[in-house]
């Protein structure tokens, strides 16, 4: 090994790392200053870039904003190409807080400050983040428990949804028997005509 050469390993920094599901990851556009093309011009020259914003939810002090880097796009691939796909500024992996429905516009706007945007992140938060936000242990409690719920009642909404989809078949074989029965009168009339 020469002096002033490190050696590491390129997927320690790339690879998804145990608790990154627990973090708010937004990627957004930002306009950069090209100073290159800005030389060049004379003037002033902005790029749009891809930045990333990597939060714990509730905890402001522990922010970071930079650049898309190729170890974001390995460690947040999936946030990332859903970004891209849908072109929003936020990336929501769980059920965002608005569609809840038992949190006013307010605590929503308020909590979306701390950098928690879905329930999931809400049954998340750290003891020490209830602590400092007001109703935050009640309504964690709370998320835990719709989450809870929403497991329990996962295996009979797929019941339900291969009832209604058998329901569906069954109306559709029901109008080709009609309709097939209605061809069979139609043919004994003009056999015995």
């Amino acid at each position: 090994m020469e002096i002033g050469t490190l050696e590491y390993n390129h997927e320690d920094f790339t690879k998804e790392r145990a608790g990154d599901e627990k973090l708010a990851i937004r990627f957004f556009k930002k306009a950069r200053q090209n100073s290159e093309e800005s030389a060049k011009h004379g003037r002033p020259i902005f790029t749009e870039e891809d930045y990333i914003q990597i939060m714990v939810p509730g905890d402001r002090t522990s922010t970071i904003v930079r650049p898309v880097g190729p170890q974001d796009l390995g460690r947040f691939h999936a946030q990332y190409e859903h970004w891209k796909k849908t072109n929003q500024e936020e990336q929501l992996l769980g059920t965002p807080l608005d569609a809840w429905g038992i949190m006013s516009l307010g605590q929503i706007e308020e909590y979306r400050y701390f950098g928690i945007r879905t329930i999931d992140q809400m049954a998340e938060l750290r003891d020490d983040v209830c602590q400092k936000i007001m109703g935050a242990t009640a309504l964690k409690q709370k998320a835990i428990a719709f989450i809870a719920l929403a497991k329990n009642e996962a295996p009979m909404r797929k019941v339900q949804e291969e009832l209604d989809k058998r329901d569906l078949q069954i109306s559709a074989l029901q109008v080709a028997v009609d309709d097939q029965a209605k061809i069979i009168k139609q043919l004994q009339k003009a056999k015995a005509a």
